[in-house]
């Protein structure tokens, strides 16, 4: 999959997260690639603080990343929530393919707010099938 088709899947199947949950589940989703280095480079930002989002993503990724371990065999499809992250810590993410993560995050209420909502139980299985076409398609940069 390239970058314009995975943007274009993640709009359809998180129009359909936020249609299940009843509101929008996250109000700031990135697309990074880390490259052998660990450099980040953005390749796709939908939220309010863009020219930070780099910047700040290391300590905001922080909870995500001491629960979810080490990614870095990750092909595509896989997925991780923490329930630590609150304000701008990231909440989940979903691996779009080798070394490339879609970063998502609620900067007013933690996972664990979110998923309190009875709404979570159904609006869980539309981040599952978002995943999922990753798995089958991994995005290629």
């Amino acid at each position: 999959m390239n970058l314009e088709s995975a943007i274009a899947r993640i709009q359809k199947s998180f129009t359909k997260l936020n249609e299940a949950y009843g509101r929008p589940v996250f109000d700031e989703i990135a697309i990074v690639q880390v490259t052998e280095v660990t450099t980040l480079s953005l390749k796709y930002y939908e939220g309010l603080r863009e020219a930070d989002f780099l910047n700040e993503m290391m300590e905001d990724s922080v909870a995500l990343r001491n629960d979810v371990g080490d990614t870095r065999n990750n092909l595509g499809g896989e997925f991780g929530f923490t329930r630590e992250g609150g304000g701008e810590g990231i909440d989940a993410y979903i691996c779009l393919g080798p070394r490339v993560f879609l970063l998502c995050n609620n900067t007013t209420q933690s996972m664990e707010e979110v998923t309190k909502d009875a709404r979570w139980l159904i609006a869980q299985s539309e981040f599952f099938n978002a995943s999922q076409f990753f798995a089958v398609d991994p995005l290629q940069l």
